[in-house]
């Protein structure tokens, strides 16, 4: 049976290894984003080239302390596209962490797919909201990694 440090071990390198597009590689740009009132985020452009991958696109930001947001989350879905064709897309899901009875936000950071992309270009990148928006996100951000380490099962 494993002891309750082995498990404890285990958990810590399950979380540390879902953050490779966070930390590993180097970060190429950073760049704020404009949401709308639905919670969606105009279109970012970005010059990607092949010496680049894979390449991580996060998205960083702030949840706001909020009882209403507690334990609430926004659905994402994040499209990669050079000249109008898909090359990739994520779907994810920020939450607020906080409990019914306790308000609480703060920053996070969530990594929204990896890409390996086919050729240099400038390609456009759409963040739009998939369910109703249930949470304030404050000062959005995308950053950009290059050359990172993605899991083996989220490669493209």
């Amino acid at each position: 049976m494993m002891s309750a440090r082995t498990m404890a071990v285990a958990a810590a390198l399950l979380v540390l290894a879902a953050c490779e597009g966070l930390f590993s590689g180097s970060r190429e740009t950073s760049q704020p984003l404009t949401q709308a009132a639905d919670g969606s985020f105009a279109p970012l452009r970005f010059q990607l080239t092949p010496e680049m991958n894979p390449i991580a696109f996060n998205l960083h930001g702030e949840t706001v302390p909020n009882i209403m947001e507690s334990t609430r989350w926004n659905s994402y879905r994040a499209t990669l596209t050079l000249d109008g064709t898909t090359v990739a897309s994520g779907a994810f899901n920020v939450n607020n962490p906080g409990a019914r009875e306790q308000e609480h936000g703060g920053p996070f950071a969530q990594t929204m797919f990896y890409v390996s992309v086919p050729r240099a270009g400038e390609y456009e990148l759409a963040i739009a909201i998939t369910g109703p928006k249930e949470i304030t996100i404050e000062a959005p951000r995308v950053e950009l990694r290059r050359n990172v380490q993605p899991p083996a099962a989220k490669a493209q």
